[in-house]
């Protein structure tokens, strides 16, 4: 085990908590931040070895990143490691992603970004809620939760700074083929699929999987839920 660090998570949904989970298995002490930014300020919860960002998008992402950096930066003394949870949708001239990543970087250079692709596995499963509907195929960039989590984990354990990473599984697919395989496997209606394809561009996480020598444990998007 490497050495205990104290972590800040803030947002503790979906992907946070399962990452407080992890890291508290591993003996880190973890603590999920809230909105208040005094009262975390005052029990020492920005005073910590690393802070990841993992709110979702809202029309107060900026003030809240801008929020989460003044407070880490009161404490001098700490070199917080930042991680900043992105998306691939940065690729996709999304504004908000852009201005919240270039945000992260004037107020420390040396922040980790991770875009991640769209998140899956456990609860998550591609193509539920087109169950019965027409939609449009197109290739996928999943990434399971459990990948996503150990990206992290490695990120905080090398202490790594100042990357951007893109986090994809390596073997995509098809919405179509993943779609119809889970409708058979989690019993519900099969969606239909019109002649349009979507243009979706793929992504790759070789740089990732070279600089952290990381291996994925869920490589196959067909495979996410065997």
């Amino acid at each position: 085990m490497s050495k205990k660090k104290k972590i800040a998570i803030l947002g503790c949904g979906w992907v946070g908590n399962a990452l407080k989970t992890k890291m508290e298995e591993q003996g880190h002490e973890v603590n999920c931040l809230c909105r208040d930014i005094n009262m975390d300020s005052l029990v020492g919860f920005y005073n910590c070895d690393a802070l990841i960002i993992a709110v979702p998008p809202s029309d107060e992402y900026l003030d809240v990143i801008e929020d989460v950096y003044f407070s880490v930066s009161l404490n001098e003394a700490i070199n917080t490691q930042m991680i900043l949870l992105s998306s691939l949708s940065f690729y996709d001239n999304d504004k908000l992603i852009a201005d919240a990543e270039e945000l992260a970087k004037i107020k420390d250079e040396n922040t980790v970004i991770l875009r991640l692709g769209e998140l899956m596995g456990y609860d998550r499963i591609a193509g539920e809620n087109t169950a019965g509907k027409m939609t449009n195929d197109s290739t996928t960039n999943y990434v399971h939760r459990d990948d996503v989590i150990g990206v992290i984990e490695i990120i905080i354990d090398k202490n790594v700074r100042n990357k951007i990473f893109n986090v994809v599984a390596p073997i995509q697919s098809t919405k179509k083929e993943i779609f119809t395989q889970n409708s058979k496997k989690f019993n519900f209606k099969e969606p239909s699929f019109s002649n349009i394809i979507d243009k979706n561009n793929s992504y790759s996480s070789d740089i990732l999987c070279d600089v952290l020598g990381y291996k994925f444990q869920k490589e196959n998007v067909q495979d996410f839920w065997s």
